[in-house]
């Protein structure tokens, strides 16, 4: 469950590797003050209500401290809902409940002083650490009321998490004025690259920063950090969620700038980062007060960046209260009488699972007489059953075990079925599972150039990050025709993966033909690094192989270059790719049935421009001049589509040549077949459909011209 940053880390806890990393600066203990820039930047009108705000709480704490000395206001106890909300791929990052539930254990026993070293804290601080009366409990219902242990698993790309993507938290935190949601991740990626790099531990919300009820009102965490005492960073996030600054104030660079949080028993300091000095470091800043020697600072402070975190102060409790207490961020609503009974604190969260199941390949298509391996990822609470069962003569390997093999012998859709269960209720999920023969959906030549909305028929596109960018039909731009597929990069998230899938063709019977397609591209900035990962599966999508890929400077050099207004191409910008040309093509050449996914995946920042695809062709060239130049010259089309009756092919010859024209059905059966003769140069228009021949599909439409073939489809409705 830790992070292995380097050999002098290896098994050792995190505070120990924040001092033997410091100068490397491998970590970022936390990264709240960066991620409150760059959202100030982002919306400059939110800076002054988060002024306004923080006014407000320190009138509260100014008036609280006049009436508390230097304790606590009377010993009300804050009880805080608590959700974690976990997301994974499957990995490590799925850490278990029993971890969450120890890591929770820690961070009550730092806000009550009851940690086993607080013996060790040196003085005056050690007398200054008082028990805050602020406990956090794992919610036992959800917001419609449901049951819940207060730990949701969700199977989730999110789990690299883009800190800039703002849509991110969509759909993940629950209220955030009834809950305090933990989000765990697998790792953070910052906004903008961090000098020297670093794994991002955690960061949160400053109270006032976001508007009242903003899913943004969390915490973000890496799973990486939650093994014994380094889940002080989680009570170092949670101060911060409960308005501490840094003990050496409002900046990120501990141990060179002096810095003062503004309160009065935490000495002005520089701070410290990865080590563990005494208190006497000569760290301590202009401006201490009688409460402490001459020269004497805090390190051991949670809000410190020290590797020997083990306190707060009187005064930090006292802001962490008035914050409890106040309606900025609805904070004041959480510990109300009504508020813990919705969430059900006090509950015992002995609740029926929640069911979920994945293919380990991620793929839910499957060649007839192939199999998939399923993995239940169920949650919620602990399972003692498991029992699967699938229709369409499917068959299980292990119908009750948490992981089972099953193939599929017969054509058509199965339904496969997980029900867990425990002795309070059961819950079951069903995947679909769609069982193909393999036999090529498009035989010989054809050519999508995406005129129709939606998806076109038979192919896929597969989009695993809800609310951000994925392929889709864009008419603002084409390389071919009116219409193009794109994914717009500015909505997607780093590291993000799209997928574009072709139907099945068949390569082994055409090894003349050529694979192409056009694109445009525009970088973002000089920096930006997405790829366009050309890959194909002759197993129905079973498992894929890598042909080429296209780095973000590759294309921009041949297209749209580096800018950030949002990318639309002009025709000129657009670029011919042969994927046939590469040698890893050559080993689909002995299949009949290939599919080609284009996987568009965002750079390390996420964030970019446009990716525009089109006129992709399967094709023998046969003395043609590229993927659509002859059409293009020859202005070849059909008119009108889509059509419910006849239908015209037109095109302008600029001398005479030898037509045949026919139409074949989507499995590239021919349906209408034209006489092949002369035709003279200028335009020309040909019947076709007259008598409705054509039922209601999809239909390609072909032309040879002196031999060289092209191709468009037709849509009869």
């Amino acid at each position: 469950m830790k992070k292995q940053l380097s050999a002098l880390a290896l098994g050792l806890s995190f505070l120990v590797s924040l001092s033997g990393m410091a100068q490397e600066r491998k970590i970022i203990p936390c990264y709240t003050n960066e991620a409150t820039e760059a959202y100030f930047e982002k919306y400059p009108e939110a800076r002054k209500e988060y002024a306004k705000n923080q006014k407000t709480l320190k009138d509260a704490y100014s008036q609280l401290k006049s009436t508390s000395a230097l304790n606590k206001a009377a010993a009300f106890v804050y009880t805080v809902p608590v959700v974690f909300q976990v997301l994974h791929l499957g990995g490590g990052e799925n850490v278990s409940d029993a971890d969450l539930i120890a890591a929770l254990a820690q961070i009550n026993s730092d806000f009550a002083r009851m940690g086993a070293d607080v013996n060790t804290i040196a003085q005056p601080f050690q007398n200054l650490y008082i028990n805050s009366d602020i406990t956090f409990m794992l919610a036992k219902k959800d917001p419609n009321g449901n049951c819940t242990n207060g730990i949701v698993h969700r199977y989730d790309a999110r789990t690299d998490w883009d800190q800039a993507n703002l849509a991110y938290y969509n759909g993940i935190t629950w209220d955030p004025t009834k809950y305090l949601n933990i989000i765990i991740v697998k790792g953070i990626i910052p906004q903008g690259p961090v000098a020297g790099g670093g794994t991002i531990v955690g960061y949160t919300r400053i109270p006032g920063t976001v508007q009242n009820g903003s899913a943004m009102d969390c915490i973000v965490y890496d799973s990486g950090f939650l093994s014994g005492l380094q889940v002080r960073s989680m009570s170092h996030e949670i101060g911060h969620w409960l308005g501490l600054p840094h003990t050496f104030g409002n900046t990120n660079n501990p141990g060179v700038t002096c810095g003062d949080d503004g309160l009065y028993d935490t000495p002005p300091t520089k701070g410290s980062y990865g080590s563990c000095p005494s208190s006497m470091s000569g760290n301590v800043c202009a401006g201490a007060t009688t409460v402490y020697l001459a020269g004497q600072d805090n390190p051991e402070n949670i809000m410190d960046y020290s590797s020997c975190p083990k306190n707060f102060t009187t005064d930090q409790t006292n802001l962490m209260r008035t914050v409890l207490a106040s309606n900025v961020n609805s904070r004041s609503n959480l510990s109300q009488p009504s508020n813990l009974i919705a969430t059900d604190v006090n509950g015992l969260g002995a609740c029926a699972p929640k069911v979920e199941f994945i293919s380990t390949n991620a793929s839910y298509t499957v060649c007839k007489g192939g199999s998939l391996t399923m993995r239940d990822y169920s949650y919620n609470g602990n399972i003692t059953n498991y029992q699967w069962v699938a229709d369409n003569g499917a068959v299980i390997n292990s119908s009750t075990n948490s992981v089972t093999a099953i193939s599929f012998p017969n054509l058509g859709v199965s339904n496969v079925t997980l029900t867990v269960s425990n002795n309070v209720g059961s819950a079951s999920k069903v995947r679909n599972i769609v069982v193909i023969d393999g036999a090529a959906q498009l035989s010989g030549v054809f050519q999508e150039s995406f005129e129709n909305v939606g998806v076109p028929l038979n192919w896929q596109s597969i989009n695993l990050n809800p609310g951000s960018g994925f392929w889709e039909q864009n008419t603002d731009a084409s390389y071919d025709g009116s219409a193009s597929f794109y994914v717009q990069g500015a909505i997607c998230g780093a590291k993000q993966e799209d997928y574009l899938i072709t139907p099945v063709f068949d390569v082994l019977n055409n090894p003349n033909n050529k694979l192409e397609f056009a694109y445009a591209y525009c970088k973002k900035n000089a920096s930006q690094s997405d790829v366009l990962k050309i890959q194909a599966s002759h197993d129905c999508g079973g498992t894929w192989q890598d042909i080429t890929s296209l780095t973000a400077t590759f294309m921009a050099n041949k297209t749209g270059g580096t800018s950030a207004t949002p990318y639309v191409p002009a025709f000129n910008e657009w670029a011919i790719f042969n994927i046939s040309d590469f040698l890893q093509w050559s080993t689909q050449k002995n299949y009949p049935s290939v599919q080609v996914r284009f996987n568009f995946v965002e750079g390390t920042v996420g964030g970019g421009n446009n990716m525009f695809i089109d006129a992709i062709r399967f094709y023998n060239p046969d003395g043609t001049n590229g993927v659509n130049d002859l059409t293009k010259s020859i202005e070849f089309g059909v008119f009108p589509n889509p059509t419910n009756n006849e239908a015209n092919i037109r095109f302008v010859l600029s001398d005479v040549a030898n037509i045949k024209y026919s139409v074949t059905d989507i499995l590239g059966k021919e349906v209408i077949s034209g006489t092949e003769r002369n035709y003279s140069a200028g335009e020309q228009n040909l019947t076709i459909n007259s008598n409705s021949e054509l039922s209601r599909g999809v239909y390609f439409v072909n032309l040879s011209l002196n031999g060289a073939k092209m191709s468009k489809k037709l849509v009869v409705n």
